[in-house]
């Protein structure tokens, strides 16, 4: 078996008009270590690239480290738009992706884009039978690679992973033929703050990444303490696959993700996690960990209680009860200690 891996390039620079030499910003540099995370136990034997810069600049990180040349090969190059530079691409992918023979003066179109990419691989997996390869390619071309194998993709598909950058999709080839393909789950990003609770403008961190995580940079992790308007305060409890399996929480909660305030990721991880909808929450407290800020938010709720849902993975069960009988559990059956204070 063959295993391709193609990377489409981390952030470019936009303000730069020139394809072929157009850099990766400051933070499409750092994100290529997520790509060099992905590659690292995947037994590369090679390591290819589109010319253009930001594809080559993507696949540096990882090859640097490893003692990789990188070589080029100009049939992976993105799809050429045309002579002039376009402000309203979406229009324009839209028509391509509703005929593939569309293109404008001096550009490709989706079939032609298609067949020199399609040309190249098949190239490629003659010369490297056998291997595990890594290629640094870019958006379109690599949606009409897969396209190429799997017809259902198509514009709402590409409408989908158009801002994901890096975006990594793993294929597996018995010779010639398409046996799998595998899309890359983006790891989860967080915008960063110092010990004062201000944002760290430009700085990104990767969850599982913490050990390094630059001096002084933290996330959020927000937790919602539920009470109803009888008074009872919800525990869910946790999936036999999480940390300390069985136990029950006086909260629901996680990391707020990149571009989320506190409140918008206590709002999103409170319907996430129990089904719970609500607009607005009141703040509790907030403390300062070894990698995170814990902000901590109650909601108040008149929610059906027989209507909380349950988070696959996360949670497999839940109740409510009453202030008296959650500070009578032990450290054994609940988790949370800090939110204990603040039920009454």
């Amino acid at each position: 078996m063959t295993k391709v891996y193609f990377i489409r390039h981390a952030e470019p620079d936009f303000t730069n008009h020139n394809d072929l030499l157009r850099p990766l910003t400051p933070k499409g540099m750092q994100d290529r270590k997520i790509v060099t995370d992905y590659l690292e136990d995947k037994k590369i034997d090679v390591v290819l690239s589109s010319p253009f810069k930001r594809a080559v600049m993507t696949m540096e990180d990882f090859a640097g480290k490893y003692g990789f040349n990188i070589e080029t090969i100009d049939d992976f190059h993105e799809r050429i738009v045309g002579t002039e530079w376009i402000d309203n691409f979406g229009d324009f992918a839209r028509n391509q992706w509703a005929d593939f023979d569309y293109k404008l003066d001096g550009g490709e179109s989706l079939n032609e884009v298609q067949t020199r990419n399609i040309t190249a691989l098949k190239e490629v997996l003659r010369k490297y039978d056998g291997k595990n390869i890594a290629v640094g390619t870019h958006g379109t071309a690599l949606s009409t690679i897969i396209n190429y194998y799997d017809k259902s993709f198509g514009y709402e598909d590409f409408e989908k992973i158009k801002d994901v950058m890096p975006w990594i999709v793993a294929f597996e080839f018995d010779g010639e033929k398409c046996v799998s393909i595998k899309n890359f789950k983006k790891p989860e990003l967080w915008d960063a703050y110092n010990s004062d609770y201000e944002k760290l403008e430009g700085v990104t961190l990767i969850r599982d990444d913490e050990a390094n995580f630059p001096k002084g940079a933290y996330h959020l992790v927000c937790e919602v303490l539920v009470r109803h308007v009888d008074g009872t305060y919800l525990l869910m409890k946790r999936s036999p696959n999480k940390n300390w399996p069985g136990m029950w929480e006086a909260t629901a909660g996680g990391s707020a993700l990149k571009g989320e305030t506190d409140v918008e990721g206590a709002l999103r991880e409170l319907r996430e996690e129990t089904g719970v909808i609500a607009d607005k929450l009141e703040f509790l407290s907030k403390d300062l960990g070894k990698y995170c800020w814990h902000v901590r938010f109650l909601c108040i709720t008149d929610c059906d209680k027989n209507s909380v849902q349950l988070q696959e993975g996360e949670t497999c069960d839940y109740k409510w009860l009453p202030a008296s009988e959650i500070l009578a559990m032990s450290d054994k059956e609940l988790l949370g200690w800090e939110m204990r204070k603040h039920i009454v």
